[in-house]
């Protein structure tokens, strides 16, 4: 078995295979057919299970693979669709994943977003720890998952033009990332008392709120003790692709405040 360190971009129909090929499994497994290194066509495991509209840094799958797997040569079947595989061991047991780390970029629109960082702080510690998650995630129908959860550790920092939540945890829910983040915005933005989270984590209280929007989480980290084997060609492409898309993002970051400040 090995393993292959994964990053993707927000442009794919989420993380898992599905029947119309667009997911972005779907398309690590075609490039790795493509170079005759699959030696069966089925993921064993993944880190984790992201949506349409996620991005990842550190997500990782475990696959069947013929031989030792030439990185460069996998980039260049993903080249061009925001997919990058960087790094990869040879293991003979599936590994332990000890947390994932998410990330969310909560963007602040100046003069019209007013977000009081200190009661977010205050109310992310209520998350903190083994709770009920049930309206902070998606309902599950089956009542076959258990909506308790662990969460070890929330940052949030401010910048001027976004806030950046890290949500840290053993295992996540369907939509619980996002859900939190909801949560923590309307405390910031004081449509809410601190609190409220309290409620929402009571057993016995019945009241959701919708997922924050999918594009601005990454999975930063699904944590194991393996130590990957780097290839430092495609670490260089990833970088410089990425900075590339910075430069026209922050373009149109500026296209967009001259326009607001227009009116």
């Amino acid at each position: 078995m090995y393993i292959l360190k994964v990053a993707y971009n927000k442009h794919h129909y989420g993380f898992q295979t599905q029947p119309h090929k667009e997911t972005v499994c779907d398309k690590i497994m075609d490039a790795l057919k493509e170079c005759n290194y699959l030696a069966n066509d089925k993921i064993i495991f993944c880190g984790g299970r992201t949506d349409k509209g996620v991005s990842a840094i550190g997500n990782f799958i475990v696959v069947e693979l013929s031989q030792e797997p030439i990185l460069s040569h996998i980039y260049s079947k993903l080249k061009n669709k925001g997919i990058w595989i960087f790094g990869y061991k040879k293991i003979d047991t599936i590994p332990e994943v000890k947390y994932r780390h998410y990330r969310y970029i909560l963007p602040i629109i100046p003069h019209i977003d007013e977000y009081n960082i200190d009661l977010m702080i205050e109310a992310s510690k209520k998350l903190i720890g083994e709770h009920s998650f049930h309206n902070l995630s998606k309902k599950d129908r089956t009542k076959e998952k258990s909506p308790i959860r662990t969460i070890y550790d929330i940052k949030i920092e401010k910048n001027l033009y976004y806030i950046t939540i890290d949500v840290i945890g053993k295992s996540f829910l369907w939509n619980m990332v996002r859900k939190i983040i909801t949560a923590l915005s309307e405390v910031g933005k004081e449509n809410k008392p601190v609190g409220w989270i309290d409620e929402l984590l009571c057993e016995n209280h019945k009241g959701g709120v919708p997922p924050a929007p999918a594009e601005g989480l990454i999975l930063m980290e699904a944590k194991t003790d393996i130590e990957y084997i780097y290839d430092k060609y495609v670490l260089n492409r990833f970088r410089r692709e990425w900075m590339e898309n910075y430069k026209k993002t922050t373009m149109k970051l500026g296209v967009c405040r001259n326009m607001m400040e227009f009116i």
